[in-house]
């Protein structure tokens, strides 16, 4: 009897989760009540519960239109501190999951066009789907080169990370994090190195100013490297780089961000060997960390000079 019991539980438990694929909130609930009350310990019923309500609360149902859930994951990313983390999981996954069912099969942008908000890679990579995120990401990106944004960038490298694309997986943290790394969506930052070093900048500096560090510390402790010739951040470094003629009272977070400019300048080649102006401008904005540079590059310079054997 016993064992009927659980089963009807699970029964009603899998009922509820096929209605809250589909959206129909109220039924997903009644479902997870009543399996409630025949098993008061199945797993995560209260989690499920908590899941619906938020659901429920920000007036979403079957009828839901794209834009509607575009605007709803918007504002159930702007309250996630408030929510409980697994709640919040499980909130964000279905209406992931509920957006990609509301488009079409080929569809590659975002899932409400005029607000550009919810991408539709995005939505794949949290529903742990890695070769579409890639798909639908690059597809994009590709498309809309003056329209990439480094959010964007971020979760293709999340992708290529995953499918272990290495050198794609540093391209796209390279453009994320050297656009603009104010910008990265941090809360899926999937590589561990990159979250190890920004949890250690974070105890000792400002979220904001760990945020501009994070790109000068992730090259210099090698988890990211500037290729040679690459130009693809020519555009931002114009827009943004200060002029230094005067004097100006930056923040920390703006003085790192243009050493992280001068820094790509330099090891991109694309002011010779050696940026001469870049580095004058490194040594003013931070002496300690540019002779830290120094060292580096010394160091890279020495190994790629090394005979093989020797190595």
């Amino acid at each position: 009897m016993q064992i009927d019991l659980f089963s009807a539980a699970i029964e009603h438990k899998q009922k509820a989760l096929d209605a809250l694929q589909r959206f129909a909130l109220p039924q997903a609930r009644t479902e997870l009540e009543t399996a409630g009350e025949i098993d008061p310990y199945l797993a995560d019923i209260n989690t499920l519960l908590q899941a619906v309500d938020i659901l429920l609360g920000y007036g979403l149902n079957a009828n839901t239109k794209s834009s509607g859930l575009a605007g709803a994951w918007k504002e159930v990313r702007t309250a996630r501190a408030t929510l409980p983390p697994v709640a919040y999981g499980i909130v964000e996954s279905a209406i992931c999951q509920r957006a990609l069912q509301c488009l079409p099969a080929d569809h590659s942008d975002f899932v409400a066009p005029k607000e550009k908000t919810l991408h539709a890679g995005y939505c794949c990579l949290v529903l742990n789907r890695p070769d579409e995120a890639y798909k639908q990401l690059l597809d994009y990106l590709t498309d809309h080169p003056d329209e990439s944004h480094p959010a964007l960038w971020g979760y293709f490298g999340d992708a290529c990370y995953q499918l272990k694309r290495h050198d794609e997986t540093n391209s796209g943290y390279l453009r994320a994090l050297f656009m603009d790394a104010q910008a990265v969506d941090f809360t899926r930052l999937g590589h561990p190195d990159l979250r190890r070093i920004f949890k250690q900048l974070c105890s000792q500096h400002a979220e904001e100013t760990s945020r501009a560090l994070l790109p000068i510390h992730a090259w210099l402790e090698g988890v990211l490297h500037i290729p040679k010739g690459a130009a693809w951040l020519a555009r931002t470094i114009s827009r943004h780089r200060f002029d230094h003629s005067v004097e100006l009272a930056l923040t920390p977070a703006q003085r790192y961000r243009q050493f992280t400019l001068c820094l790509f300048m330099d090891q991109s080649g694309l002011h010779g060997d050696i940026a001469f102006d870049s580095r004058v401008e490194m040594q003013r904005l931070d002496a300690p960390l540019f002779r830290r540079y120094l060292r580096e590059v010394d160091r890279k310079n020495s190994a790629r000079r090394r005979p093989l054997g020797k190595r």
